[in-house]
């Protein structure tokens, strides 16, 4: 469901309106109205205690643009609509259900050639913030990344095995920071595009679960399904400060089906670009969860 502040209700920023939907579990997602963007998701822990896993993002990948977006109810949520830099008419519906899966559903069509920016970015770290996400437990299901150069462009394909960017099994994302790996230096972390499996021929497919991580502390377990071929693993700059203290996973197009301005996607006129991306979140230990 979704609170009474909709719309035009007062933000506690400037003229930023924020929309709150709720579930049945307890959960709260706030979304702002002026950019789009996932503000925070307040959750209980295993013991019932609340905290907000979302953090702020001073790094990691870009948000998208500031700019004004009309708002409706839409299938028991919020859906938001604008139309973009270079004409393209964006529209993204957010939804909170009671099992504590967060639909978001991106649908754009172009008028001329644009950039389209479809990811939400949320930055998470399950235990609310009250200590680093380095034994977050995180499983990708990918056998192959994209390395990058000094500039983050990709540059080639590489298997993961034998990486520190192998979690085709769970492992803690702390440690892997620490391998001597040319990767990791050269980015400083984690930011990096893995090819999901069932997808190596590119392109988008069934909503299907691709990346799950549990905090052992909280017990929170999130769970990533998407409709793209491949998934973003962000842990943040050591030069800004929050290397580890978050963790971004974001679903994006193949890398090599872009042009230069990947992980944008680039939207012809009359084409028309859908993709579904939902986060699940619950408890490790709860009855089919």
């Amino acid at each position: 469901m979704m609170t009474n502040r909709y719309p035009g209700a007062t933000a506690e920023s400037g003229e930023d309106r924020v929309f709150t939907l709720t579930n049945a579990g307890g959960m709260a997602v706030t979304i702002s109205g002026r950019s789009a963007a996932l503000r925070s998701w307040r959750a209980p822990d295993r013991y019932g205690r609340m905290a907000d896993i979302l953090l702020a993002a001073p790094d990691g990948p870009a948000g998208p643009e500031a700019a004004g977006w009309e708002a409706s109810r839409a299938d028991g949520g919020v859906s938001l609509l604008r139309t973009a830099p270079g004409g393209a008419h964006v529209q993204v519906n957010f939804r909170l259900d009671d099992d504590g899966s967060l639909v978001i559903n991106h649908n754009a069509m172009a008028m001329a050639p644009a950039r389209l920016d479809a990811e939400a970015h949320p930055c998470f770290n399950l235990n609310g913030g009250a200590a680093d996400v380095g034994d977050h437990m995180l499983q990708i299901d990918a056998d192959y990344y994209v390395e990058v150069g000094a500039g983050g462009e990709p540059v080639g394909v590489a298997a993961v095995g034998g990486t520190p960017f192998d979690f085709r099994q769970p492992a803690a994302i702390g440690p892997r920071l620490g391998w001597p790996d040319t990767q990791i230096r050269l980015v400083g972390g984690f930011d990096h595009c893995y090819f999901v499996r069932s997808h190596m021929a590119g392109g988008q497919g069934a909503l299907r679960e691709v990346a799950r991580v549990v905090d052992p502390g909280s017990g929170r377990r999130l769970q990533v399904y998407t409709t793209e071929a491949a998934l973003q693993l962000c842990t943040g700059k050591p030069a800004a400060g929050v290397q580890g203290r978050g963790f971004w996973l974001d679903a994006n197009a193949r890398p090599e089906l872009m042009s230069a301005a990947w992980p944008e996607v680039i939207l012809h006129p009359g084409q028309v670009y859908r993709q579904t991306t939902v986060y699940r979140l619950s408890l490790q230990n709860q009855v089919g969860a």
